[in-house]
């Protein structure tokens, strides 16, 4: 099959209010790819904004007195400590190799590897 017609299935199809008369054409074969990208795997989210954001809020109340913010510092600083020694344990773990699986979502590099490990028939 050539890839023009991959390309222009959509523009030859014809749409039909019926969902029970939809015919399956396998245009691509059903089978994973040999390795995934990296793309995805930076994290949206960013370690210790709230901790932040509420010690700013109180250095703008407290006129940017550190002695009256002490409680949000120590808060902040806890939360910079353990986010420093999740990602010194993430970088061991990936320097021995070592696979969390069950735990958290599997990095890229932990997917290729496991693909290698166990190909498609």
């Amino acid at each position: 099959m050539r890839l023009n017609n991959v390309l222009h299935y959509r523009d030859m199809r014809r749409y039909t209010k019926n969902p029970l008369e939809v015919k399956f054409e396998e245009l691509l074969p059903l089978k994973l790819k040999e390795k995934v990208s990296g793309k995805g795997d930076r994290s949206k989210e960013r370690a210790c904004v709230h901790e932040i954001s509420i010690m700013f809020a109180c250095f703008k109340k407290n006129e940017f007195d550190q002695a009256r913010c002490s409680d949000e510092i120590t808060k902040f600083q806890a939360c910079a400590t353990k986010n420093y020694a999740d990602k010194f344990k993430r970088k061991q773990d990936m320097l021995e190799g070592k696979i969390s699986t069950g735990k958290d979502n599997l990095t890229p590099r932990e997917i290729n590897y496991l693909l290698k490990k166990y190909p498609n028939p």
